[in-house]
């Protein structure tokens, strides 16, 4: 069950509620990521998680854009995700060259003007959203943006461990969301059973479909399990996606390049693979 979303439904259908082991996604976008360090990793790792989970309420075409700015105008962190699963994301390049060590503090670099800004839909029909961030802390925000924005209320909890070298451990993330009737008071009931039962969050991972439905139903009442669906880090670019930077240069640099019989060398800022336009790409755009 890792990397897949397990989504159920407790309390006689009330209430949505998904969990996922989602470590190998996570290591994949740090590996694609291989300079940042151990805040980089939180800030980043979390909303990743995040968005991984959210990615399996999403169908058909529609996708989801996460965009978390913070106090100081050019952090940014940049999450999305599409109903296969497939899940990228990735730091401005301000924030990763930020010098940050153990003792920064997240709230503080979110500080007082951080907001989230939300692009949801199909690429024909997109309704977009922005909240602030009261609890400076991404999880709590991003659950805020969805009461607020979306009147949905929601509850996000992810959990990133790393070692002494600030290698990844494992991740896991829980998310609920009460459907329409639901009592309100069901959602701190939640919070509650799901702190007091850490193991199980951490561990879920490792249990079949079986015995996370029969371990889910001694926490909660009416459990019944609905379904899975995989997330996997996908970036999508491709070479022809680069061109616009050939586009953006002069015609005389353009020509330059082609005299010195030198390659212009590109590579993707999210999963870092690198491509190379030579003398004939580059005379086509001529």
């Amino acid at each position: 069950m890792k990397n897949t979303i397990v989504k159920t439904l407790i309390y006689d259908k009330q209430v949505r509620l998904f969990f996922i082991d989602n470590t190998k996604l996570i290591d994949d976008i740090f590996n694609q990521n291989k300079k940042i360090d151990k805040v980089h990793k939180l800030l980043l790792g979390k909303a990743v998680s995040a968005v991984s989970l959210i990615s399996g309420t999403l169908k058909g075409d529609l996708r989801i854009s996460i965009q978390i700015s913070m106090s100081h105008p050019k952090y940014k962190i940049f999450v999305d995700a599409d109903a296969k699963g497939n899940v990228r994301g990735f730091l401005s390049d301000e924030l990763l060259n930020a010098s940050l060590d153990d003792r920064s503090n997240v709230s503080e670099l979110i500080g007082h003007k951080g907001n989230i800004r939300v692009i949801k839909g199909s690429a024909m029909n997109q309704f977009t959203g922005i909240t602030d961030m009261p609890y400076r802390n991404i999880i709590d925000d991003i659950s805020h943006y969805f009461n607020q924005s979306e009147q949905t209320q929601t509850y996000l909890k992810a959990n990133i461990v790393l070692d002494n070298d600030d290698h990844l451990q494992m991740s896991h993330a829980v998310y609920a969301q009460l459907l329409p009737g639901a009592s309100p008071y069901l959602l701190d009931k939640i919070r509650q059973i799901l702190n007091a039962n850490e193991k199980f969050v951490n561990k879920q991972g490792s249990l079949n479909a079986d015995n996370f439905e029969k371990r889910l139903s001694e926490l909660f009442k009416g459990v019944k399990v609905i379904g899975e669906s995989p997330v996997q880090f996908f970036c999508g670019c491709s070479k022809e996606m680069f061109y616009g930077i050939l586009h953006s240069l002069s015609k005389n640099e353009l020509k330059q390049a082609m005299i010195a019989k030198e390659p212009i060398d590109t590579s993707c800022q999210i999963c870092g693979r690198s491509y190379s336009f030579n003398e004939s790409d580059i005379q086509s755009i001529l």
